[in-house]
């Protein structure tokens, strides 16, 4: 088990610079017939809207199962 602490520092978004995405091929092809379709074939585009759209789906229910722990005092 491993605890977050959700606080405002820890919500500013972060852009991690030389992350890759590997996947096989077959699943490329698809992207890609997404993109053409969608996004006027901006890869990118598509992924990014299939990573917030199910991320953010399986992120929501994971913060169901928080438990609630006191916050720390600030002073």
């Amino acid at each position: 088990m491993m605890l977050v602490t959700v606080s405002s520092e820890t919500s500013v978004i972060e852009t991690r610079e030389g992350f890759k995405l590997a996947l096989p091929k077959f699943l490329w092809t698809i992207l890609e017939a997404r993109a053409k379709s969608l996004h006027q074939g901006d890869l990118e585009a598509t992924v990014m809207e299939l990573v917030a759209d199910e991320l953010l789906r399986w992120f929501s229910e994971a913060s169901r199962k928080v438990i609630p722990v006191p916050a720390p005092s600030l002073n």
